[in-house]
């Protein structure tokens, strides 16, 4: 009998303080050659989602896939890691 497979799931969360405010600052810096809306399209969120994300407001919390997706966008990396 072959031995049965068990699925873990791993879930972490980290805070990164002033993340919204640093995000903000990133776009602002490209803003003349990638407007908001090209930014938004290559994150794939809306504008709405955008804006919470910068104001810190969004419910949840932001996903990694969506973090990564931001810095890539932007042509930075803010430095959250999820180190054990």
């Amino acid at each position: 009998m072959l031995p049965s497979k068990m699925r873990i799931r791993q879930i972490k969360e980290v805070e990164a303080e002033g993340l919204g405010e640093r995000i903000k600052q990133a776009r602002l810096a490209i803003a003349k050659v990638k407007p908001l809306g090209r930014i938004c399209a290559e994150v794939k969120v809306s504008r709405t989602y955008w804006y919470e994300v910068e104001n810190e407001t969004i419910k949840g919390t932001l996903s990694v896939e969506n973090l990564r997706r931001i810095e890539e966008s932007l042509g930075v990396s803010f430095g959250v890691r999820f180190d054990t």
